[in-house]
């Protein structure tokens, strides 16, 4: 491939859509967000889709550039070989077993590849962030929920179905109540965003319910810093809880790097201190003495040029991914 070859690369997530043409090596051309609102169907989400991969084609062919293929990142479980978005729905309606691939291709004319945002994301650290150069890594997305990606020998493991990669869903804790997914003590459940802010609620005798007093992660985060001690409390268990968790996948896979990324990946370096002393704590010595735990470097880019670069690589017809 030429280094100015280009991808557009398309994030779906719960309330936006995000776009971004993306240079084989990785550098963002130009990006674009589309805002989905709070209710959503199939339909609004494929028709705004198309529109914005044609806004930001536009945009970009002033330039002299013609990207020759779209990635797209979507949540939950992808048959990434036939490009179809096989559910859980996100919240969008009839958003299960969606060929998204064939439908956005006829509209576009061009080769379209799906793949799920936590693996893109992933693919994204392996290949042009802070995993780049490490051929055993474990990816883990700290957000609302948990997610993750698993790359073994430099090629990403999938596991059977596709549906390998699903960290937040181990058991970290069988005393603990259901899941939304109806699975016990979950790592999601346990340890996810949503989780620190039910344990402040908790701790500070909030109502989940009350919006205006209960403080979403990022407000918990900042409350801690400033020594608030329901928030305090809430943050360091939760520190040692991801840290329970990442022990587990040092132990399992001893990997030369664990990667955190996702919104709670920009939490103060202290908090990414506790995590670490937890989750060396609470692993074999032969699995953690090579591992680092480290920050993701590209944020909210990731699952943009993971996905970029995904179609790349696919229309290349490499298969490491």
């Amino acid at each position: 491939m030429f280094k100015r070859t280009s991808a557009i690369g398309a994030d779906i997530g719960r309330f936006s859509l995000n776009l971004a043409v993306v240079s084989y090596a990785g550098e963002i051309i130009e990006s674009l967000a589309v805002p989905l609102g709070n209710s959503q169907d199939k339909k609004c989400v494929l028709d705004k889709l198309s529109v914005g991969i044609s806004e930001i084609r536009q945009g970009v062919a002033v330039k002299g550039i013609n990207p020759i293929c779209v990635g797209i990142s979507a949540k939950g479980f992808i048959d990434h070989q036939a490009g179809v978005v096989l559910g859980p729905d996100q919240g969008i309606t009839g958003w299960k077993n969606v060929p998204v691939a064939r439908i956005i291709s006829e509209v576009t004319g061009l080769p379209v590849f799906v793949g799920n945002d936590a693996n893109l994301m992933t693919i994204a650290e392996h290949r042009f962030g802070v995993a780049k150069d490490f051929d055993n890594v474990v990816f883990v997305a700290l957000r609302t929920g948990i997610g993750g990606g698993i790359i073994i020998n430099g090629k990403l493991y999938r596991g059977v179905n596709n549906a390998g990669g699903e960290i937040g869903q181990m058991i970290i804790n069988c005393d603990d109540g259901l899941s939304d997914k109806g699975i016990r003590g979950s790592f999601e459940h346990m340890a996810s965003a949503s989780a620190l802010v039910r344990r402040y609620a908790e701790l500070a005798g909030i109502p989940l319910s009350d919006k205006e007093k209960s403080p979403g992660c990022k407000e918990i985060f900042e409350l801690s810093y400033k020594k608030d001690k329901f928030a305090l409390k809430a943050v360091t268990e939760n520190a040692e809880l991801v840290g329970i968790g990442l022990a587990n996948l040092i132990t399992i896979f001893a990997p030369e790097i664990i990667v955190i990324g996702g919104g709670m990946a920009e939490a103060a370096d202290s908090y990414l201190k506790m995590v670490r002393k937890s989750a060396f704590a609470n692993s074999l010595e032969n699995c953690r003495s090579e591992v680092r735990i480290e920050r993701a470097l590209l944020g909210s880019k990731a699952a943009l040029t993971g996905a970029a670069f995904y179609s790349l690589s696919r229309l290349e017809g490499k298969s490491v991914w």
